[in-house]
């Protein structure tokens, strides 16, 4: 069975401000990661984007919030946004950086923030009928690595060191099972008991049950082997700015682990391990390293050294040596 439509791609090239997008265009999801520079993106595109997970708020992955709220006004529309504190405030800041006096004649445009502080969640509502005033609206005590979760995906997170707390980000598709309908029409169902038939066949937690078809019972394994499939999920990564140490290392790992697409940084060649260490950046042998043991199936580098120019080639080479699958 194909892997679900699930499109990602970085932002910009390689060795320009870092950035992720994941269209799910079947669920009407425009997902980025980072807000650095993101005029190579439609404006279309941009207009649609619902949801924006920040790694931390430094300059190249926040500076876009504020070309992406022009594309947006105008239309009516809630954006989320998650990350950790103090990405409300900074969010806020910006926002009062601007006049917002015409407001009444402006279409409602929110921006729901859930920010992880410690060991609570907070979410704000900042609304441009508002003057996009920073409206408290909940917190909520952490109590998993889950930071965003609906019917189909999750986003789990990891706090890492850059000489601030920062995130990386685990996107997951979740698996999906599908009826086979040519067999499924051979059964004595219709409308509603066909809905009720595949929720008892997604729940795993039916082993051992049965589930009555006409007059027989049938065992929970046999119906779900005879009348369904299971479509794959897929999981990509998203890490960048983080120092090579023991306790990073061992939660990117837990966090990326067995991932179909790893977006890692890969700041600098091997031989300037002392700079990566002192700015809090990974080396390419270091991506390298992480990639490998957390067995993940490809390998995508980026944020690489200006000082390198565009000769991404030097850099991709040298994982290579360490870790075959990557671009």
């Amino acid at each position: 069975m194909a892997p679900p439509r699930v499109k990602h791609y970085l932002v910009n090239d390689k060795n320009e401000d870092p950035g992720l997008v994941i269209e799910i265009e079947n669920l009407g999801d425009y997902i980025l990661f980072d807000i650095g520079n993101i005029y190579k993106l439609d404006r279309h595109l941009i207009k649609k984007i619902n949801k924006i997970f920040i790694s931390h708020t430094h300059m190249d992955h926040f500076i876009g919030f504020d070309y992406l709220l022009r594309n947006k006004l105008g239309k009516a529309q809630t954006v989320e946004m998650f990350g950790i504190a103090p990405v409300v405030d900074n969010t806020y800041c910006k926002l009062q950086g601007y006049t917002w006096n015409l407001v009444e004649f402006e279409p409602q445009i929110i921006f729901k923030i859930k920010q992880l502080n410690e060991n609570l969640f907070e979410t704000y509502s900042l609304d441009i009928k508002k003057r996009f005033a920073k409206d408290f609206v909940k917190d909520e005590p952490v109590n998993s690595d889950v930071i965003y979760e609906n019917e189909y995906y999750r986003v789990r997170y990891a706090v890492l060191d850059h000489k601030i707390w920062i995130m990386g980000y685990a996107f997951e598709y979740k698996d999906r099972l599908f009826l086979k309908k040519e067999k499924v029409k051979e059964l004595p169902l219709k409308g509603k008991e066909i809905g009720e038939f595949k929720a008892f066949l997604e729940d795993e937690s039916n082993r051992g049950k049965t589930f009555k078809i006409g007059d027989k019972e049938f065992d929970y394994d046999y119906l779900r082997e005879k009348y369904s499939y299971i479509q794959e999920g897929i999981k990509i990564s998203y890490i960048t700015d983080v120092v090579y140490s023991k306790e990073n290392k061992e939660k990117i790992i837990n966090l990326v682990k067995d991932s179909d697409y790893l977006y890692c940084e890969a700041v600098f060649l091997e031989e300037d391990e002392e700079q990566a260490s002192s700015v809090y950046h990974l080396t390419s042998k270091q991506t390298a390293e992480i990639a490998k043991e957390a067995n993940v199936k490809n390998l995508v580098v980026f944020h690489i050294s200006r000082r390198y120019g565009k000769n991404y080639d030097i850099v991709i080479d040298e994982v290579k040596k360490y870790f075959e699958n990557v671009s």
